[in-house]
């Protein structure tokens, strides 16, 4: 079986134009919802081809820095090749390894990347050791954890196991990993997760 990083790197030349308009505005409404601080840190978990990095160096500001973190190579050299802002970095790395020092993050976002990463408690105890305390994770997607999970299933090989876990498993994960205030949204067009680090 393909591992994941080269499915994803195989795929990262196209991955843009599979990207619906439909779906960029859904996620253009939810970072506007999380009203993120101008001057925040915010780490871009599992950016893949960067959707999110426009709008998230939009909501930070000159003085706000966005890391765009993902562990396939090659979709972060499709994100390098189209922004080039001066408060962007990139960074290569695993989520369950997040080569970032202690509590120096303001915001974890995580796009349509959680249910890929290897070791789901793992990734999210490096989300709460990253965030300074009170700092905020959310994990989210532009479409419901059952259209998540079924679509997954459908492609099969490297993504078939990759499944958003039952709310009570995803409030277990993020509670071990030192999160309170734990939200879970599902809806027919979004789903979301926000925790603050006690």
């Amino acid at each position: 079986m393909v591992p994941k990083k080269d499915y994803f790197d195989e795929k990262a030349a196209k991955w843009d134009s599979q990207i619906k308009d439909e779906v960029v505005l859904r996620l253009k409404n939810m970072i506007e919802e999380l009203a993120l601080s101008q001057g925040s840190k915010v780490l871009d978990l599992g950016t893949g081809t960067g959707v999110l990095i426009p709008m998230l160096v939009g909501a930070v500001g000159v003085s706000g820095l966005v890391v765009a973190m993902d562990f396939a190579p090659r979709m972060l050299a499709e994100a390098r090749k189209k922004y080039h802002w001066s408060n962007l970095e990139f960074l290569e790395g695993e989520a369950e390894n997040i080569p970032l020092p202690d509590q120096v993050i303001d915001e974890v976002v995580c796009n349509s990347a959680f249910p890929h990463f290897d070791n789901l408690w793992q990734a999210a105890k490096e989300m709460s050791r990253v965030l300074k305390s009170g700092g905020r994770v959310a994990v989210f997607h532009p479409h419901s954890r059952e259209y998540v999970n079924e679509l997954h299933a459908f492609l099969g090989g490297a993504v078939k196991n990759c499944m958003i876990p039952e709310e009570d498993v995803m409030r277990d994960i993020f509670s071990e990993a030192g999160f309170e205030k734990i939200s879970i949204e599902n809806t027919l067009q979004s789903y979301l997760l926000t925790g603050r680090k006690a």
